[in-house]
């Protein structure tokens, strides 16, 4: 029997926004192809004439353009290394390290702590080291306390663009979800760190999907618990609320082969590398703002316009559309799951006859922190905090904060870095082991919810033992 793939599924004015959506993207095609016959210094010649105001004085500082991460943690004097990790399933990853810091000790220690950073959804490693202010930039203040920083880069993005057999053209090659990133990338790269460094177990940081792999990961694979002494978590990512788009809304509820039909089975949305080289700075950051804006709500207060000028050049990297598809069904069943093959019926989501695995959560052994936004609409900890989780170790909530601003805010380090760290230095064992005299005594703080009411309390952590998180009842 004949089926329509969303039929049930959409109300009518679902019906009409991925009718829009639909006729967006075959324009955007057509306007692509015409501009590919234009170069691209005649575009900006024009768009910056048609934009700018003649009376406003133009800017005297130029941001400045770095192609890579070695360029741009090279600008501050850091001494960078390249590695490849080749995965079980044939995909090349090129992982980043910050050795030592130009402001390092006269004496550092033979050993140093270990930490591993993973960017978020799209993005590479370069988003941790692209701050103008070099103490924001997560990666060189954590190499600046000592630490031995690791950047992962997951499949398909700037630095992870090969496989052994497989071609970026072919359809194969982007034939991956979370679930490949959780069971092949994480733990890989991880195995690969602790061999070449030689240290027992590192620190995970993950940011956005950065930390959606690593609970995916943990959840299902046991050995890997042993191999991590913290994760700590910013703007985790598991149970997305959804979007402020209608037009959204409408794709996440639709089946994945529309959304197929939609973006292709490829890399996704591969029209952002494209505006991104045409248009100016200035043109660029409105429209990476109008995208947060009408996507998901967000105003991007929190960070500046030299921060915005000089961070969205490394907004976008490549992925695949089964992750985004991956996310979609993620966010229209509430629950952190594994891709489903689901076929095409209508109302799938309830009778497709069969049960989607959930990651088991739950059976995380490894001590996790969450940061979180009051103002983030991707992130929630609640039901982490309430039903997924053994026991954290550490909560804090930023009540103004939105997703971004973990990444990128201007008053980020004083936020988050410098509580980051003395979570950090508590937990971490490998860190007590090479600066035992470099411990804080103690380490005490309570959350509020935005309300005001108390979430969660942490009391100090004496003798450098594992903290608890208390829920308090009013």
């Amino acid at each position: 029997m004949f089926r329509i793939p969303i039929l049930g599924r959409l109300s009518f004015m679902e019906y009409q926004s991925l009718f829009l959506t639909a006729l967006f993207f075959l324009i955007e095609k057509v306007v692509r192809i015409m501009l590919f016959f234009v170069p691209i210094r005649l575009i900006n010649r024009v768009l910056i004439r048609l934009t700018s105001d003649p009376n406003r004085p133009r800017p005297q500082y130029q941001i400045p353009t770095y192609e890579n991460f070695n360029e741009l943690a090279g600008r501050w004097g850091y001494s960078t290394e390249e590695h490849t990790v080749v995965t079980r399933d044939g995909y090349v990853l090129g992982i980043h390290r910050l050795p030592e810091s130009p402001r390092q000790l006269d004496s550092p220690p033979t050993r140093k702590p270990v930490v591993l950073l993973w960017h978020g959804f799209m993005m590479c490693s370069d988003v941790f080291v692209c701050m103008p202010n070099q103490q924001n930039s997560l990666a060189l203040y954590l190499a600046d306390a000592g630490y031995d920083v690791w950047l992962g880069n997951s499949r398909g993005n700037k630095y992870s663009y090969r496989h052994l057999s497989r071609r970026v053209w072919q359809t194969e090659f982007w034939d991956f979800s979370i679930d490949e990133l959780a069971m092949f990338d994480i733990p890989d790269t991880v195995d690969y760190i602790l061999a070449a460094t030689g240290a027992p177990s590192l620190a995970y940081i993950g940011f956005s999907q950065g930390t959606a792999q690593m609970f995916c990961a943990l959840a299902s694979n046991k050995p890997l618990n042993d191999k991590i002494s913290i994760f700590l978590a910013l703007a985790p990512a598991t149970t997305p609320r959804g979007f402020d788009s209608d037009v959204v809304n409408a794709m996440v509820n639709t089946s994945p082969q529309v959304l197929y039909l939609l973006l292709g089975r490829k890399e996704a949305l591969s029209i952002a590398i494209t505006w991104k080289e045409i248009l100016p700075s200035d043109l660029n950051v409105w429209a990476y703002d109008t995208c947060l804006r009408f996507l998901f709500g967000w105003e991007t207060r929190n960070l500046g316009p030299e921060t915005k000028k000089m961070c969205y050049q490394y907004l976008y990297s490549f992925s695949s559309v089964k992750t985004i598809v991956h996310w979609m069904q993620i966010i229209r069943t509430g629950k952190l799951q594994f891709y489903d093959e689901m076929p095409v019926v209508p109302n799938s989501v309830f009778h497709t006859g069969h049960v989607c695995h959930r990651y088991p959560t739950s059976q995380i052994d490894t001590p996790i922190a969450l940061f979180h936004g009051g103002k983030d609409t991707l992130s929630s900890t609640d039901q982490l905090v309430a039903k997924e989780l053994k026991k954290p170790a550490y909560v804090k909530e930023i009540a103004h904060y939105e997703h971004l601003d973990f990444l990128w805010a201007d008053d980020v380090k004083d936020q988050v870095l410098d509580d980051l760290l003395v979570v950090l230095k508590a937990q971490d064992s490998n860190y007590r082991q090479c600066y035992p005299a470099g411990l804080p005594r103690d380490i005490g703080a309570t959350v509020f919810h935005p309300k005001g009411e108390l979430m969660y309390s942490r009391r100090p952590w004496p003798n450098h033992a594992k903290s608890s998180v208390k829920q308090t009842t009013s």
